[in-house]
């Protein structure tokens, strides 16, 4: 059963995550799934959850302060992070060792707090998050409860009722080489866009 919180219980939410447990809530771009990113058990529980393989990797909400103790930031991935702030942007970057178990190929994914939920999730959390879309593995995501209602009919977790999200392109992902900008999928942030950052 899915239960729900209104919008502005954000401190529910916090006690949830620190109990690591699943938190469903409203992106910028359809419903995502949070789980305390460095508690090894939550991530699991979101693996199962989500049916999806343990090998591939998870995109991240960092919390607003203190984002250094996780990842390497370089001058352009800190410039694209602020100047898209509002904007489905996700950049694949340099973890540091608190997640390095969830790099992929060296990289991990960062994910822009393009929501006024996530804007406040993440001014408030103290650890990473993950945000990936709430999904079993293959199928389309969440833009309402009703929808994870469907997609997980014998599951049990706390929904962040943002009601019927709009349907938008996914976050755009990009890769900064060093000597530009590799777009790995194009989202709602259009490649021109990021590539004025240099």
């Amino acid at each position: 059963m899915i239960d729900t919180l209104p919008v502005h219980h954000l401190s529910r939410v916090l006690s949830i995550l620190n109990r690591g447990e699943v938190v469903a809530f409203p992106t910028g771009t359809s419903y995502g799934l949070a789980v305390n990113a460095l508690n090894a058990d939550a991530l699991k529980r979101l693996t199962d959850l989500k049916g999806r393989a343990a090998e591939k990797a998870y995109t991240l909400l960092l919390p607003a302060e203190g984002v250094d103790q996780f990842v390497e930031l370089r001058p352009q991935e800190s410039t694209a992070l602020q100047t898209f702030a509002n904007v489905p942007l996700t950049l694949l970057v340099k973890p540091k060792p608190p997640l390095a178990h969830l790099a992929k190929d060296g990289f991990v994914g960062v994910r822009t707090a393009d929501h006024p939920f996530t804007k406040e999730l993440a001014k408030e959390v103290k650890y990473p998050i993950t945000a990936t879309s709430a999904n079993t593995s293959g199928n389309p995501p969440g833009y309402s409860v009703d929808d994870l209602i469907k997609a997980f009919p014998k599951e049990s977790f706390m929904a962040v009722d943002g009601g019927v999200l709009p349907q938008r392109p996914p976050s755009t992902i990009a890769k900064w080489t060093g000597s530009g900008w590799e777009i790995v999928r194009e989202g709602g942030l259009k490649p021109f866009e990021l590539k004025k950052i240099t």
